[in-house]
């Protein structure tokens, strides 16, 4: 646990909002309405934060209601999620991966394993990450997922457990240039390495890219270096909510050769570019499931 998870507020989070879900469950979607409305309303960041995204999501034409509406959808499907790994032990591989109903493109992630390289699965917060993992299970027995540890230590010990009972292999973040290291070797072992592209998270760097109609945006470029770096292909997937069923979509593969590239020259590389592509697509066609709680956009000076 870090010291920023015995931020006072943080403590309350955990202990009360999360502490309540995990033990009367029944509660978890009256709790997660109510701090997604209450949170809009209270908390300017989250309010500031959201609405922006949404306005990136819906694009300049949307009308301001629609706008708020999408913002308050995006923190509610972000509760949903969170409840969703709270409430996640004891679930098996095989429940978690039968809640995706619908499951397409996979015909061409087969085909582009058969290059065997190796394969850069690249996604978006939005849908359900785990069961998405729990399907890609079915036919890979190594996956390898870059994450940043939660704060939060009830969240991140649900989220943990449930990782380890998919046989996922976790790399830190913070691990800097041993779990770089580590996540090219699982590349060039022909193993399967998952990771967001839309978020840059802590200890990460990002990259000035036009997103979403937005020329002041900053995103990760970790998923196509990496690809780059052992000639791995892409392939964007993304998580999509249809009620209490989901929607996995895999789409075209971007195929790399391997070049050594400095950091800077990633971000307009034609990979990176059919990536941020890919990221615009799922998040036009379901912009209220964009889980986009972080700034994308540069802090205004």
């Amino acid at each position: 646990m870090t010291l920023a998870a015995y931020h006072p507020a943080r403590m309350l989070i955990d202990q009360m909002y999360f502490g309540t879900i995990q033990a009367l469950p029944m509660l978890a979607p009256l709790m997660g309405r109510a701090v997604a409305i209450g949170g809009m309303a209270a908390v300017p960041f989250w309010r500031r934060t959201l609405r922006e995204n949404a306005r990136l999501a819906l694009g300049p034409q949307a009308a301001e209601a629609e706008v708020r509406a999408v913002a308050t959808e995006m923190l509610l499907n972000m509760q949903r999620s969170i409840a969703e790994i709270l409430l996640s032990e004891g679930v098996t591989v095989d429940a978690l991966a039968a809640r995706v109903s619908r499951f397409s493109g996979q015909e061409q992630y087969h085909a582009a394993r058969d290059r065997g390289r190796g394969l850069v699965v690249a996604s978006a917060h939005m849908g359900a990450f785990e069961p998405s993992i729990a399907l890609l299970r079915k036919f890979e027995s190594r996956i390898h997922v870059l994450f940043h540890p939660d704060p939060l230590p009830r969240f991140e010990r649900a989220r943990s457990a449930l990782r380890q009972s998919l046989g996922i292999i976790e790399h830190a973040v913070s691990d800097g240039v041993s779990a770089w290291a580590a996540l090219q070797d699982a590349l060039r072992a022909n193993e399967v390495v998952v990771l967001h592209a839309d978020r840059v998270m802590p200890m990460q760097q990002g990259s000035r890219i036009p997103f979403l109609g937005a020329h002041d945006t900053m995103l990760p470029t970790g998923a196509a270096r990496l690809a780059l770096a052992c000639g791995a292909p892409i392939v964007p997937t993304f998580c999509y909510r249809h009620g209490h069923e989901l929607e996995v979509e895999m789409m075209a593969p971007i195929y790399c050769e391997v070049e050594s590239l400095r950091s800077s020259e990633v971000a307009s590389h034609p990979a990176q570019l059919a990536l941020v592509a890919a990221l615009e697509t799922a998040i036009r066609k379901h912009p209220s499931q964009w889980m986009a709680f972080m700034q994308v956009r540069e802090a205004r000076k």
